[in-house]
């Protein structure tokens, strides 16, 4: 998957998301269906056949069909997965998507510089900032799975994709900034855009 206009626009539709993963000591940056990231979607599938949702044959071709017959993810097969989604993106790659001038956002810089005055003073953002805040906000990532450690964190207030971690995991909504490491920080490239995606109008 190419880090780009479409993908971004993806992002806002809610059809994609990104996800930092950790395995093995090795990180990857993702982008692919948000479904995908769900750990363990056998048991939102056996719900669904439990509660009579669909029948047997849709399971059957659920277990087949849903991420490349990989219906529960761990750390065995990531890399399988990986593989079929494309592959990763590395951290020069995804932060392409802070240096470029875009219809949508403008200049990026100049938007943060704006940000930073509205988080100090409560003023100096125009309507239409907002819209471009969140659609800057669209190029930070949402998930984060570390196969090592066993956590489990995405940034989806309106959703518990938590309910599909495994029970030892750490699994939650919350924060993980502070999870990743600085050098894989692809918003930092002259400025935190990370910041952006906390601007409400």
């Amino acid at each position: 998957m190419n880090v780009g206009g479409a993908s971004i626009q993806k992002i806002l539709d809610g059809e994609m998301a990104i996800c930092f993963f950790v395995h093995r000591s090795a990180f990857y940056w993702v982008m692919d269906d948000r479904a995908n990231f769900s750990l363990d979607a056998e048991k939102d599938y056996r719900a669904y056949l439990d509660r009579g949702h669909i029948s047997a044959s849709q399971y059957d071709a659920a277990c087949r069909e849903f991420r490349g017959g990989i219906l529960r993810l761990d750390e065995n097969n990531f890399l399988e997965y990986l593989r079929a989604a494309g592959g990763g993106h590395t951290t020069d790659e995804m932060a392409a998507m802070f240096k470029t001038n875009d219809a949508d956002v403008g200049d990026p810089l100049g938007l943060h510089a704006r940000v930073e005055r509205f988080n100090v003073s409560g003023s100096g953002l125009a309507k239409g900032d907002f819209m471009a805040a969140e659609r800057l906000a669209a190029r930070l990532p949402g998930f984060y799975v570390n196969f090592d450690r066993k956590v489990f964190l995405h940034m989806e207030s309106d959703r518990f994709h938590e309910d599909l971690a495994y029970p030892d995991w750490e699994a939650g909504f919350g924060d993980f900034c502070h999870l990743v490491p600085d050098g894989a920080r692809y918003w930092m490239d002259g400025a935190d855009f990370w910041k952006v995606r906390f601007i409400h109008g």
